[in-house]
């Protein structure tokens, strides 16, 4: 399962997905990550030139720590067998089989969440937690970076 779902259209910050943690601790640690996504490579502009490729690409496989991506250009509700409805934004997920990462859009806001313990299990969809650590936006940097070397080579094949 590729997808990230969300309560609704709303940024979540340092806020768990069901909105049930609100730590001072991930406020804290989440600033510091923010504060660094400003200055990163990871940007809005960056981000729809990845998913609206010219080869309109929705999944590909990098060079990197996380090389497995999966692109969802269309905002959209998807509606639950239980009866809740869940919101799919906009995002670009990376993953190496065992840890999932996603860069969501949301709000007009970028959120970086860790959705590695939903594992395909749809009962966890709203398991996902923001990304809290340096160290690992970071990773998701390189391998961003690499994306986006990779989108613009095979745009140039088009």
């Amino acid at each position: 399962m590729t997808n990230i779902y969300y309560m609704d259209e709303d940024s979540l910050g340092h806020l768990d997905a069901k909105k049930s943690i609100n730590s001072l601790l991930w406020k804290l640690l989440y600033k510091r990550v923010e504060k660094r996504l400003k200055n990163s490579i990871i940007n809005i502009q960056n981000m729809r030139k990845i998913v609206f490729n010219k080869k309109l690409l929705l999944h590909c496989k990098i060079e990197g720590t996380l090389p497995y991506v999966f692109l969802r250009r269309d905002p959209s509700w998807y509606y639950a067998e239980d009866g809740e409805e869940y919101f799919i934004p906009f995002s670009i997920c990376f993953t190496d089989g065992n840890v999932k990462y996603d860069i969501v859009l949301v709000d007009g806001k970028i959120d970086l969440r860790n959705d590695s313990k939903m594992k395909g299990d749809l009962s966890k969809k709203l398991s996902h937690t923001p990304i809290l650590l340096i160290k690992v936006l970071k990773d998701i940097e390189k391998n961003f970076e690499i994306l986006l070397k990779y989108i613009d080579e095979e745009d140039k094949k088009v």
